[in-house]
């Protein structure tokens, strides 16, 4: 399938390839909210290198001087804050009026941000989700039988165990779980087919058939294919690059920083090598089961959060906090359905959710240590 089709992007799908092709998105440390937020508060213009939002979009009223590149993350941060999609406040053509909520967004930005910098010194301690919790409503009054049922605390913190184990034994025995450190060594290639399912809060999920090659140390490409058409990204160990109908262009700046980690071969199979800080500090319940929680700080300085499993050992959750000039959303990637695949356990469903998007990938099949020839992670005749 991979070798000559149309290609087509996708708009907002995130793919993955078990346990080493998780995207990262969120993984590479943005400037610190809080920073971000008193620029914004002070309208201190970008560096001259970068567009205000202003500058790059129209109709921009109350989030001048933000960066343009940031701008997504402040539309996610709200959405996520309100439990909505984009549609809830924009219209065709995005720039329109003509939806009231998009007035009143503006309104509560104002607000906000008056808050912030009159009693927090500009911190953004107050945002959307202090009152809106998820919902587009926002609750006034306490609920008439709060008295007999209270509400869980959301504010009280998870009881740390008398006992943990060290990193030590959680690490050797999800090593074990997925094979062995002998197993993992001998992996030079992996071949994933199946599908991957997107939603984003506005249109109904979509899914596509995906297919995805990935070369050790850092070669990758992935092929999605819908009806009208197919879009190809890869990246050959410096290079990475999108093909689709429109043409084919070379990925720079953050998009070819995500790139480079979806390209990690080994990211959680060699898990030591990615994450040179570890240290176990809780254990919490992921769904319906128990798992021991690691701070993990990554090679690029990511601070994030692994959860293994306690009775199987293995890998069932990453968590990191994505910031945006309004606060940080969480980026949740969930691994599930570990099955043996020659000698090495691996997961063949992977979902990946940051409000308001998500993608679930279902593989069909999974082979590792095919032969792939190392042109196909090379960027395609134009």
């Amino acid at each position: 399938m991979l070798a000559g089709a149309n290609k087509q992007t996708l708009g907002v799908a995130v793919a993955g390839l078990a346990l080493s092709l998780v995207v990262q998105t969120g993984g590479a440390r943005t400037q610190n909210a809080t920073v971000q937020w008193q620029s914004l508060n002070s309208q201190q213009a970008p560096a001259a290198s970068e567009k205000t939002a202003e500058q790059v979009y129209k109709n921009i009223q109350v989030l001048n001087g933000l960066r343009a590149s940031e701008l997504d993350g402040v539309m996610d941060f709200m959405s996520a804050s309100l439990g909505v999609g984009c549609t809830h406040c924009h219209t065709n053509p995005w720039d329109s009026d003509a939806k009231s909520t998009k007035v009143g967004a503006r309104r509560m930005i104002v607000m906000t941000r008056a808050i912030n910098k009159e009693n927090f010194s500009g911190n953004p301690a107050i945002t959307c989700y202090t009152c809106h919790r998820g919902q587009h409503n926002t609750e006034p009054l306490p609920p008439a039988d709060l008295a007999t049922t209270p509400d869980t605390d959301v504010t009280a913190t998870a009881t740390k165990p008398a006992t943990l184990p060290s990193i030590d034994e959680v690490i050797a025995r999800y090593m074990r779980a997925i094979g062995g450190d002998a197993t993992i060594e001998n992996l030079k290639t992996r071949t994933s087919r199946g599908t991957e399912t997107t939603t984003n809060r506005m249109t109904s999920p979509q899914t596509i058939q995906i297919e995805i090659l990935q070369a050790a140390p850092d070669k990758f490409l992935i092929a999605r294919t819908d009806p009208r058409g197919a879009t190809l990204e890869g990246f050959n160990g410096s290079k990475g690059w999108t093909k689709d109908l429109r043409g084919q262009r070379e990925m720079t700046g953050r998009e070819l920083a995500d790139m480079k980690r979806r390209a990690d071969f080994f990211r959680y199979l060699k898990i030591r090598e990615s994450y040179p800080q570890m240290r176990v500090l809780a254990k919490e319940k992921v769904r319906d089961r128990e798992a021991y929680v690691v701070g993990a700080t990554s090679r690029g300085d990511s601070r994030e959060k692994l959860y293994f499993d306690i009775e199987t050992g293995l890998l069932v959750r990453q968590f990191v906090a994505f910031k945006t000039a309004f606060g940080s959303i969480p980026e949740v990637t969930d691994f599930d359905d570990y099955r043996e695949v020659t000698g090495a356990k691996l997961p063949f469903t992977i979902t990946w959710s940051r409000p308001p998007f998500s993608s679930t990938l279902h593989f069909a099949e999974i082979r590792l240590n095919a032969v792939i020839d190392d042109s196909m992670f090379e960027p395609r005749d134009r």
